[in-house]
């Protein structure tokens, strides 16, 4: 079988990942972007907006779970959580593993991206928007969070938020990274809760993830980077949890996130790439990457 030319999906400005489709991509445009998925045997199932992949179904458990399991591991009790993007469904289907979760809202721009997971990539959500615990709201994130002032405070209060967002250079993200918006978020944080961001790839997007660091560190007191491998997104991969003050890191054993996680979640064996080493690992950064970092806070 002759497969499709191979596509290219950038990794920065001067590089990207080259895919061969075992088959033609399916293809529509929505009122926001260009929504594009395929298959090809190395990725799965995979899906891109505007050309920019943004996960497949063989290496997705990575980002999914990363996002998902280190901030709501090192909350007491998480119950509340607002996924900023999420049209996949993978972040939500992670924190619903959490027994303690009560609700998730997604802030979703497009629902056209959701409509076209749920139909063809329905192993990524794996039921998520249909658990009654779920709700999603469609449009601008920065204009959802700012509709939450107006409702209750204790139905406002979010126990984490995830930025499950494209790239920051994204015009349709990067007001969503910037000190005013993490302001907005901290405003919505329950005393205890957390931000989680993906801050991108150290080894191409240094500026950019000095920008985001320093910003979240005019906003928050607790600020602190994870670093992952992710094949999709070029490799190593920064993600940065920010908040009140909590307790450092080594108040964590892994004995303790173990515990946790057993008696917390459920089918923890089913994990990939998530673990209590893994989590503490990912708080270890080599010097090319605490070069982005340190400038702007100390670690």
């Amino acid at each position: 079988m002759k497969h499709p030319p191979a596509l290219l999906a950038p990794l920065s400005a001067d590089l990207a990942l080259s895919i061969c489709p075992d088959q033609p991509e399916r293809c529509e445009r929505s009122a926001y972007q260009e929504i594009r998925s395929g298959h090809s045997p190395s990725l799965g199932d995979y899906y891109r907006l505007d050309g920019d992949l943004m996960a497949s179904t063989l290496d997705a458990f990575v980002i999914h779970e990363t996002l998902a399991h280190i901030p709501a591991l090192e909350h007491p009790s998480p119950r509340r959580a607002l996924i900023l993007g999420g049209g996949d469904g993978g972040s939500a289907r992670e924190l619903l593993r959490h027994r303690s979760i009560e609700h998730i809202l997604i802030a979703e721009l497009d629902p056209a991206v959701v409509a076209h997971v749920r139909q063809h990539l329905p192993h990524l959500p794996d039921g998520a928007f249909d658990d009654p615990r779920v709700e999603l709201r469609y449009g601008d994130a920065a204009r959802t969070l700012a509709a939450l002032t107006s409702e209750p405070p204790t139905a406002a209060a979010f126990d984490l938020i995830l930025f499950d967002l494209c790239a920051v250079d994204n015009p349709a993200c990067a007001h969503l990274h910037t000190e005013d918006f993490f302001r907005a978020c901290a405003a919505q944080l329950a005393p205890q809760g957390c931000l989680h961001v993906q801050l991108g790839s150290p080894f191409f997007h240094g500026p950019q993830i000095a920008a985001t660091w320093r910003a979240l560190n005019q906003v928050f007191p607790d600020c602190r980077p994870a670093l992952i491998s992710l094949p999709l997104y070029g490799g190593p991969w920064l993600l940065a949890s920010a908040g009140p003050a909590r307790p450092q890191p080594d108040l964590n054993p892994l004995n303790q996130l173990g515990q946790r996680l057993a008696q917390g979640l459920d089918a923890p064996h089913a994990l990939r790439y998530y673990s209590p080493a893994v989590h503490q690992a990912a708080r270890a950064l080599p010097p090319y990457v605490l070069q982005h970092l340190t400038p702007y806070a100390p670690l």
